[in-house]
C-alpha cells in the first residue's frame, strides 16, 4: 500500500506539471524563469527608451541644444520698448523655405518655396508671434502709406538679447550676418507656388520661377500692398544652448516700429 501511495503521488505530479518530475528540480523554476524573462524584457525596454532619449538629445544638440523646438513670447518688459508705427499689418504668415511637389502629367515635379505656412495675427498692433530657428515671418502693408514713411535708409532692424536688454543692441557690435537684418527674404516665386502644389496653397500660377514671381507682384499691385519677410537668422555667435533675441523694424523718422518679434537664435 505504501508503494502504491507513492506511485499515485508521482502520477499526480506528472499530471500537474505535464512532464516527468525530477526530485532534484526546484518546483518554482518555471516561475523564476518567467520572472527573469519579464525583468529582461523591462531592462531591454528601458535600454531602448534610454537610447531613444539619447538620440533625441543628440538631434536637439545638432540645432544648438536641448529644448530648441520651443520659443517663448516676448515679455511685457520687452514689448514696452517698442512703439508701433500704426500701419496695419495684413496677411501675416509664419512658415519656412523648403521643397514642395506638383504633378506634371505622370511625373511629379519638385520646386522650392514658402511652405508649412500658417496664418497668424499681431498683438498690440505690431508684435508678431515668436519664431523658431529658420522660420520666416511674412506680412503685407499698404504701399502708399509705407512709402510715405521714408526710403529703405530710414528703416533698420534692431535686436536685443531678451534676457539682458540693458546690455544694448546686438546690432551695434555684431556683423549683419549674425541677426535678421533683411526684410526681403522671400521673393514672389516663393509665395506664388506652382498650381497643384502639395502645400494646398490656392493662390498659384503655372510656369517658371520668374513668371510666377511676376504673377505675385501683379497680385500685390492690385491689392496696393508691399510685402516684407524676415528670417529667424542662425548665428555663429549664439551660445551652444541658443538664446532668445527680441527685434524690431525701426523707422528713424518717426521713432517707431513697423513690427517686432522674438526669435530663438541658434548656431
Amino acid at each position: 500500500m505504501k508503494h502504491l501511495s507513492i506511485s499515485i503521488s508521482i502520477c499526480a505530479l506528472i499530471a500537474l506539471f505535464g512532464a516527468p518530475f525530477d526530485a532534484s528540480a526546484n518546483p518554482f523554476s518555471d516561475l523564476k524563469n518567467k520572472a527573469k524573462q519579464k525583468l529582461s524584457s523591462k531592462a531591454q525596454k528601458k535600454a531602448k527608451n534610454g537610447a531613444s532619449k539619447k538620440i533625441d538629445e543628440k538631434a536637439n544638440s545638432a540645432i544648438g541644444g536641448s529644448g530648441l523646438n520651443t520659443v517663448s513670447e516676448p515679455s511685457s518688459e520687452l514689448t514696452s520698448l517698442t512703439s508701433c508705427v500704426g500701419l496695419e499689418l495684413t496677411n501675416i504668415l509664419i512658415g519656412e523655405l523648403g521643397d514642395y511637389t506638383f504633378q506634371q502629367g505622370f511625373s511629379k515635379e519638385k520646386r522650392s518655396g514658402y511652405i508649412n505656412r500658417r496664418s497668424v495675427s499681431a498683438k498690440g498692433g505690431c508684435i508678431l508671434p515668436s519664431l523658431k530657428p529658420r522660420q520666416i515671418a511674412y506680412l503685407e502693408v499698404d504701399t502708399r502709406k509705407f512709402n510715405a514713411m521714408g526710403s529703405s535708409n530710414d528703416w533698420s532692424i534692431q535686436c536685443l538679447r531678451s534676457n539682458n536688454p540693458s546690455a544694448g543692441a546686438v546690432t551695434e557690435n555684431e556683423p549683419r550676418t549674425e541677426f535678421p537684418y533683411r526684410t526681403n527674404v522671400l521673393s514672389g516665386k516663393d509665395l506664388m507656388l506652382h498650381c497643384g502644389n502639395s502645400e494646398g496653397v490656392a493662390e498659384c500660377a503655372e510656369g517658371s520661377n520668374s513668371h510666377r514671381s511676376g504673377e505675385w507682384d501683379k497680385l500685390l499691385k492690385t491689392k496696393g500692398k508691399t510685402m516684407l519677410s524676415v528670417l529667424a537668422q542662425t548665428s555663429t555667435l549664439a551660445p551652444a544652448q541658443g538664446e532668445e533675441v527680441y527685434c524690431q523694424y525701426y523707422n528713424k523718422q518717426s521713432g517707431k516700429s513697423l513690427f517686432a518679434f522674438q526669435y530663438l537664435r541658434t548656431r
